[in-house]
């Protein structure tokens, strides 16, 4: 349960960063010109440092298993990036909506004459923008919970074999 309300509790301080950042972002460009929809990326990376940052400076997370929580979201990583979308929705006349993700799909993203791919898709010329959901915490939450618990059973059943072997 403690992993879970420090999974939301960073996911709210992400989203409190990104909504200020994004109110300053917008303000920023719209004065200079700049479409902030090229840029948006940018705020989603920096949103997420500055609440890696202020987790590490208040102490909080400590109640994740680092090894776990670093494989849980390579994995999730991993697994939007090599697993193809395999039916794409037609958006518009030319646009395709590609979702990405496994077991939820989180990450949408917008393309003219798209790939089934992730990465292609990313660097495109069609590439029209990108769409990331909560989704993307019900994985991360999913592999975090599977991994702890394959490792809780492995390590009882070594513990039980020592334990037998040490009697004989």
């Amino acid at each position: 349960m403690k992993v879970i309300l420090e999974s939301f509790r960073f996911l709210f301080i992400s989203i409190v960063l990104l909504t200020f950042l994004g109110g300053i972002a917008y303000l920023t460009y719209s004065t200079t010109g700049v479409n902030l929809e090229s840029y948006d990326w940018i705020l989603v990376i920096t949103a997420f440092i500055l609440t890696l940052y202020i987790f590490k400076k208040k102490g909080w997370g400590k109640v994740y298993h680092k090894t776990f929580f670093w494989t849980s979201l390579i994995m999730v990583i991993l697994f939007s990036i090599l697993i193809p979308e395999a039916s794409p929705s037609h958006l518009h006349a030319t646009k395709y909506v590609y979702a990405y993700g496994f077991p939820f799909k989180f990450l949408n993203i917008y393309v003219e004459k798209g790939s089934k791919f992730l990465i292609p898709n990313l660097f495109s010329q069609g590439f029209a923008g990108w769409h990331l959901s909560i989704n993307f915490l019900g994985n991360f939450l999913i592999f975090y919970f599977a991994l702890r618990f394959l490792f809780k059973k492995r390590n009882k059943s070594i513990a039980h074999l020592r334990v037998e072997s040490f009697e004989r």
